[in-house]
């Protein structure tokens, strides 16, 4: 029936998807594969089957501080290292998603900032190189990957080019008008063609040999093809190197951020100390 092909062929593969996404993003925020294991348990034991009292409330422990570290993204090893951080960070009035973001620069079990794992300023620079590079790179792929084209270069003359099973355009100028050299044009009097600017003369002649040979012409479909998957990877490639210089940012500035809160709560207490003596 429609509605059947409808569900099989429309819908479930994007909840797969969609389910797949969710589990690896949760695992990944909790730092284990408790959340998945937690659900799979249940479609074989209930929580009314589990009698130990303290099998059971090692269970309930065990999802708590799961939800701690999801929820905050603290790294928490037991519940009770999660219960003095909640402790910690209701006396400092410091928030725990700061804490969490600050990442390996906090001791969890010390409960104070690793100086040496402080960024510098300096460091700033990396993120904005990595975005300077791959920000126009992923730009480039995605625009390779969206094209029908294969981007290619002429060896004999040196031509860069957009080639296709019926005409070529020069790659330059990126924007605007752009000649081109089309499989029509190979019909036309070599003596009274005009061959467009940007294009050497011995261009026509070339691309009317790849055009007119059968085995060529069915190689630039193939070739396009892998042009697009491997744009496709590029693409990925320069979307996670941008994540990753947004991630870097983050946790560097909220490093920052707590040790300067740290450092000026330390500061009023020890002046209140001095002024008490």
């Amino acid at each position: 029936m429609d509605w059947i092909d409808l569900l099989t062929r429309e819908i479930a593969p994007y909840s797969i998807v969609g389910f797949l996404l969710a589990a690896s993003i949760t695992c990944w925020r909790a730092g284990s594969f408790h959340p998945i294991n937690a659900r799979l348990l249940r479609f074989f034991i209930s929580r009314d089957e589990v009698e130990d009292p303290v099998i059971k409330k090692s269970i309930a422990d065990q999802a708590a501080l799961i939800s701690f570290r999801m929820t905050h993204g603290v790294r928490s090893r037991t519940l009770h290292d999660a219960k003095k951080l909640a402790e910690f960070s209701d006396f400092k009035n410091i928030s725990l998603d700061l804490i969490g973001k600050a990442g390996w620069a906090f001791d969890l079990r010390k409960l104070e900032i690793i100086p040496k794992r402080i960024p510098r300023k300096y460091w700033f620079a990396l993120p904005v190189v990595m975005f300077l590079f791959f920000a126009p790179a992923g730009m480039i792929s995605l625009a390779v990957s969206a094209s029908h084209d294969l981007l290619a270069t002429l060896k004999k003359t040196r031509t860069d080019l957009w080639l296709s099973e019926d005409q070529a355009v020069l790659v330059r100028p990126f924007f605007g008008d752009r000649a081109k050299i089309t499989k029509s044009d190979c019909t036309e009097n070599s003596r009274t063609w005009i061959t467009p600017e940007g294009f050497d003369q011995a261009d026509r002649s070339i691309l009317c040999k790849i055009w007119n040979d059968p085995k060529l012409s069915s190689e630039i479909s193939k070739e396009i093809d892998e042009q697009r998957t491997l744009s496709l990877v590029m693409l990925v490639v320069c979307i996670w190197y941008l994540l990753m210089a947004i991630s870097f940012v983050r946790e560097w500035r909220a490093q920052l951020e707590l040790n300067e809160t740290l450092a000026t709560d330390d500061a009023v207490l020890q002046s209140e100390s001095e002024k008490e003596n």
